[in-house]
């Protein structure tokens, strides 16, 4: 007997409190640590007689985008951008922020100290926000805190037990986890297993939209919850949010927004053009993790063809999703009227142009052009989960990304779990953010039997038992 607890989206990071409720997702007291450590603890106690346990961490466990700190001073060149929106992602750079993540979090350290030394095993799925852990100078600042927990004790680390997969974590015959992000183009990279490109002579992860949206986006509207999709409002519900956290403050929205957009536009048109030139040999990467996984070659490349290739060869709906077609279609508009009204015309014409023509050509646009968007992979993961499951046999097939928890049957005896978050998120986008609801799947999958468990920690850390659950076969 196996036992598996999955959990993901834990969006590390540093701790920030502000008093006004600046980027209040940072804050001590959305803080899970204790809470986490719980469920991992019950679940290791309670586990089926002689049944080996694994915490598997399925991808965005550490938010590198939401770290806007930089050493002070600093050991290599920090550039003005990168002082107010966070270091680049290169190795150097990337392996401070683990630490300063890791500072933060010595709870967290703590828990999976105690569950290598205990003899289990933790595995970290790479999502698209700890993507930096690709680096090997990041992952050794983690090893070795723990390391240096565990030897504290007078114990010796078995490296064995910490395992990072870029892609995904299989056992044959029982659970396949991934991230999820790659069946999202907007949080896609063109190839998983190498999600670096080299620019201004450094190597680094060649960031997707989604990441580069929360760095230089969101990490400036310290309002928005990044966890959630309260950022995306109508034009009537951003005034709102203006007037009510702007308006009478020294904070900026509109400026942060469109400097912001314009310059994740141009970042991703760069990565696009360095990509392009670059020609890393990622076929021979598929191949060596097909084979480190005892995969076919044809199975693990049908797998990555379910990939979704990066939004970054779709520059209008890059331009859509930052609302630049809204603001010149806007500024037309205006620019219209104005004319109207200078130009010696009836004045009925001068009204109902205005009134109806332009209203009704923005409605026509909008009908035409509106396609996929953010929501669209988080419908789709469901089919996703269910092509897996054909090409490779498995009980169950669980993905995060989407931050919904959820599951569904596949087939007989196969099921998909989304393993949901942990990250605060907001009542409403207008009113204060409460705790997340700690979503986990508990797994225990023997010779005869499989047993799912989608759950929240929330009502372990009230009563301190496991609740009833939503069971799958």
């Amino acid at each position: 007997m196996n036992r598996y607890l999955i959990v993901s989206d834990l969006h590390l990071c540093d701790v920030e409190d502000h008093a006004d409720g600046w980027k209040d997702y940072k804050s001590s007291r959305y803080l899970f640590d204790e809470a986490l450590r719980g469920l991992v603890q019950d679940a290791v106690h309670r586990r089926p007689q002689g049944a080996s346990f694994t915490l598997v961490l399925n991808g965005d466990v550490f938010d590198f985008d939401l770290v806007t700190a930089v050493p002070d001073p600093p050991p290599w060149p920090v550039s003005r951008p990168e002082r107010k929106r966070g270091l680049d992602p290169t190795p150097e750079k990337s392996a401070w922020k683990m630490g300063r993540i890791l500072d933060d979090h010595g709870v967290f350290v703590d828990l999976l100290a105690d569950l290598v030394r205990s003899g289990h095993r933790v595995v970290f799925v790479l999502g698209n926000h700890d993507r930096e852990l690709h680096f090997p100078e990041v992952r050794r600042v983690l090893v070795e805190r723990l390391r240096e927990r565990i030897e504290a004790s007078g114990d010796t680390m078995d490296d064995s037990r910490v395992l990072f997969e870029p892609w995904f974590f299989l056992v044959p015959g029982e659970v396949y986890a991934e991230h999820g992000n790659q069946y999202d183009y907007y949080s896609s990279f063109r190839n998983v297993l190498c999600p670096t490109v080299r620019l201004d002579r450094e190597v680094r992860i060649a960031l997707p939209m989604g990441n580069l949206s929360n760095r230089h986006l969101l990490s400036r509207m310290g309002f928005f919850n990044p966890h959630a999709s309260d950022f995306i409002l109508n034009l009537f519900a951003y005034l709102w949010h203006w007037l009510r956290f702007y308006a009478f403050s020294r904070r900026s929205l509109v400026g942060p927004w469109l400097w912001g957009s314009l310059v994740v536009m141009g970042r991703l048109l760069r990565v696009r053009a360095a990509l392009q030139r670059q020609t890393p040999d990622c076929e021979a990467l598929l191949d060596q993790e097909g084979t480190r996984k005892g995969l076919p070659r044809e199975v693990i490349r049908a797998l990555h063809r379910l990939h979704l290739p990066p939004i970054t060869g779709r520059f209008f709906r890059i331009v859509r999703e930052f609302w630049v077609d809204r603001l010149l279609i806007a500024v037309v508009m205006i620019g219209g009227t104005v004319t109207l009204a200078l130009v010696p015309i009836p004045l009925w014409i001068k009204l109902m142009v205005p009134l109806t023509a332009f209203p009704l050509a923005f409605f026509l646009y909008e009908s035409l052009v509106r396609g996929e968007d953010i929501f669209t992979a988080e419908r789709r993961m469901p089919e996703r989960a269910r092509e897996v499951a054909r090409i490779v046999p498995v009980r169950l097939v669980t993905f995060g990304h989407s931050h919904v928890p959820l599951l569904v049957p596949l087939a007989r005896g196969v099921v998909y779990g989304n393993s949901g978050t942990w990250a605060p998120i907001p009542e409403r986008w207008r009113g204060p953010l409460r705790e997340g609801y700690r979503d986990f799947l508990l797994v225990d999958i023997g010779d005869n039997e499989a047993r799912v468990m989608l759950d929240s920690g929330l009502e372990l850390r009230r009563s301190g038992t496991t609740g009833e659950g939503e069971e799958g076969p």
